[in-house]
């Protein structure tokens, strides 16, 4: 929903948790601000999205300028070479020349377009911010899984092993049998493997990191399985609502659309007379006066009007292109209208199924924890064969990682709803930032 003083707070966040994070986090441990303040000042997305920005401000201003007078200056200066008994005469002239358009409707529809393409690219330039959020939490909570991928594999692959050791010792004293060794050793071969694929898959989403960044981050704050994720109530349709009118894709798209009806109208004008104003100021000296040639000055000023009349047909194939694309535009707002509501209505499903699978998995490590020390037990007193410990023990671990991953997908997936509706700003990244603790 729309936050009360976004803007300020956002400011007030940045200035905070971007530059004085050291003092709540540990020195070495960085939290989802502190990337995003970096990835402000690095990203090359964005920076090229600030570029466009700032470049249809500019378009606008050159367009207005045809609106407002156009001042000349002419001079000439001439030697001229005479056998009549005149002789020899120089040339001086000078003028000062004023033209004002005062009918022009094709002007004024490219300048309505040129506002219309800046509102394009500050809806764009909005989206961008938007994006790198997303880009930087995506790539934040990459890196969290691939650290529990790994963390959950270094354990695994601990109790493979020493389980691996206790089949060994017991089939030497005769308690176990071979069977169970190898059967250990596989397991333990796999994890292993599934260990330094892990941590491959860790340094990739560190690389990752870094390029939204600028520099290497060694750890981050960590979202701990605990943590009390905040749930909300949400009214689809209302969520469906916000998201038509505040998407910025759709304003794009609603810009676009003014932009080809601006069109419509410039192509029209190409029927309309032109007006325009023109004053003018001059000074003629010669070297040699004569009854022929006199110094003189002058001044006029008069209205001219230019009337179409017959262009070919080229004028009515132009309007009726631009209405055409009109139509297209018309077309594709109602498309990126229609996309936003269906955006915003699947959401609002995945963050309200997304709370109820954290509580399902929750309860799946709680019960898998306890069959495993179930297992474990029976297994030393001969009640459960090594198959059901190792495969306890795997749904363990796979519970534990698929708790973490739903409880990320959950911030990601509050974090998408925002955007869909036009309302992502840092001010959410605090959030869940606090929720997250520092590394050891």
């Amino acid at each position: 929903m729309k936050k009360n003083n976004t803007k300020l707070v956002q400011a007030c966040a940045i200035a905070l948790f971007g530059f004085s994070a050291v003092s709540a986090h540990a020195a070495d441990s960085v939290g989802l601000t502190d990337i995003y303040q970096m990835a402000v000042n690095h990203d090359a997305q964005l920076a090229q999205q600030r570029a466009e920005f700032e470049a249809s401000k500019e378009s606008v201003k050159s367009v207005k300028a045809t609106l407002l007078p156009e001042i000349t200056a002419d001079g000439s200066y001439f030697m001229n070479k005479s056998d009549s008994a005149t002789g020899d005469v120089n040339t001086r002239d000078l003028s000062i020349t004023l033209n004002q358009p005062l009918y022009n409707k094709a002007i004024w529809s490219r300048f309505e377009q040129a506002k219309y393409v800046t509102d394009q690219a500050k809806s764009s330039l909005q989206n961008a911010e938007q994006d790198l959020i997303l880009r930087v939490a995506n790539a934040y909570f990459k890196v969290l899984l691939a650290q529990e991928d790994v963390r959950l594999s270094n354990a695994q692959e601990q109790a493979d092993k020493l389980q691996w050791d206790r089949a060994q010792a017991s089939a030497e004293v005769g308690l176990g049998s071979r069977s169970d060794v190898l059967q250990a050793k596989s397991s333990y071969d796999l994890t292993k493997s599934q260990r330094i694929s892990n941590q491959n898959n860790l340094d990739v989403a560190f690389e990752e990191l870094m390029k939204l960044t600028g520099k290497p981050v060694m750890a981050l704050d960590t979202l701990q399985a605990d943590a009390n994720l905040p749930s909300e109530t949400f009214d689809m349709e209302e969520w469906a609502k916000l998201s038509e009118d505040n998407n910025l894709l759709v304003k794009q798209v609603e810009a676009q659309f003014k932009t080809a009806t601006e069109e419509v109208a410039a192509q029209k004008a190409g029927h309309w007379p032109v007006v325009g104003l023109q004053a003018r100021i001059s000074d003629t000296q010669y070297s040699n006066n004569s009854a022929f040639r006199t110094d003189s000055t002058g001044n006029s000023i008069g209205v001219s009007v230019s009337v179409p009349l017959y262009s070919g047909g080229g004028t009515t194939a132009k309007v009726s292109e631009a209405r055409f694309n009109q139509t297209s535009a018309q077309q594709a707002l109602r498309d990126s209208r229609e996309q936003a509501r269906l955006n915003a209505r699947i959401q609002v499903r995945s963050v309200e199924r997304g709370e109820s699978l954290v509580a399902a998995l929750r309860e799946a490590v709680k019960s898998n924890s306890s069959f495993l020390e179930a297992a474990e037990e029976g297994y030393k007193v001969g009640l459960k064969n090594l198959l059901e410990v190792l495969t306890a023990r795997s749904n363990l671990y796979n519970a534990q990682r698929n708790l973490m991953e739903a409880m990320h997908n959950q911030v990601l997936n509050r974090l998408n709803l925002e955007a869909t509706v036009g309302d992502l700003t840092a001010e959410d990244l605090m959030r869940y930032d606090a929720l997250m603790t520092a590394s050891k």
